[in-house]
């Protein structure tokens, strides 16, 4: 039982911690709650159902490739002239939130509201005793923090990114191309949602809804562990081991109710997130 619920936990805190790492590196960079990035992992999943039947394995990289153009047409086009305008986040957020309903609503449209699979599309053997799709969110988890994190650490590209999250004023002060930084990380963020959105509709499957709800797990999991890469992917997997948590002790019915509990207890606690520098 007890190695049951540590796989479910990895398992499902991998996607959540995906969405989170994605959402946090945008976040750094253009600082507002981005709804429209639940609208990515979306349009991953459904792009994958309209090609991956006719393009086998090949569409894979034709829909990260398109989910990524997505985040960097969104930023291009819209939050960007927005901000040279002077908008606010607040502004930005309902921006975002208009977005994201219109492209549910032509998802709806276009497929319809029921459930649909990836699962049909290509038939997948099992990896290591489970599903090679949840297989390969775990692995897909593993990478981004590996990748993000060197990227983050080790390269001039992440250390300007850091230098705007630190402070956006001084990075263009120092001639930092504040503005080119953000549309390269619209892009490899869309580009990891893109790979997410395909790896659900394996899975689990979509429906229209879906973006809201997997965006909204990210953003607890990244407020949960913090103001880093890291953060959150470790609090991804403290907000699933609460949830499963949950399930085991009482009811599948109790999962988000547990979760939300033990998530805000620890704010409470930690308001800046539990891997958060304590303030001097």
């Amino acid at each position: 039982m007890l190695a049951q619920l540590l796989l479910n936990t990895l398992i499902v805190g991998s996607g959540y911690a995906v969405v989170a790492m994605a959402f946090r590196l945008m976040h750094w960079v253009s600082p507002f709650f981005n709804l429209t990035l639940g609208a990515a992992v979306a349009l991953g999943a459904y792009l994958g159902y309209a090609l991956v039947p006719v393009l086998g394995i090949a569409a894979w990289p034709i829909v990260i490739l398109a989910v990524a153009a997505f985040t960097w047409a969104l930023e291009a086009f819209v939050y960007k002239p927005m901000r040279a305008r002077g908008a606010s986040p607040m502004v930005l957020l309902v921006v975002s939130l208009g977005i994201y309903t219109i492209f549910e609503s032509m998802i709806h449209l276009a497929f319809g509201p029921q459930y649909q699979t990836l699962a049909h599309a290509m038939d997948f053997s099992k990896f290591m005793g489970i599903p090679t799709a949840q297989a390969t969110i775990v692995l897909l988890g593993a990478a981004v923090l590996a990748g993000l994190s060197f990227i983050l650490q080790r390269t001039f590209f992440g250390k300007t990114v850091r230098a705007i999250h630190d402070s956006p004023e001084l990075a263009r002060m120092t001639g930092l191309n504040v503005p080119r930084i953000v549309m390269i990380v619209s892009l490899i963020s869309g580009a990891i949602l893109g790979a997410y959105g395909l790896c659900v509709g394996y899975d689990t499957g979509m429906e229209p809804t879906m973006g809201f709800n997997i965006l909204f797990k990210g953003i607890i999991a990244a407020t949960i562990g913090g103001p880093s890469i890291a953060g959150a992917y470790f609090g991804a997997m403290i907000l699933s081991g609460a949830e499963n948590i949950g399930v085991w002790m009482f009811a599948s019915q109790w999962r988000d109710a547990c979760a939300f509990v033990i998530f805000i207890i620890l704010l409470w606690r930690r308001p800046r997130g539990i891997f958060a520098r304590k303030a001097r």
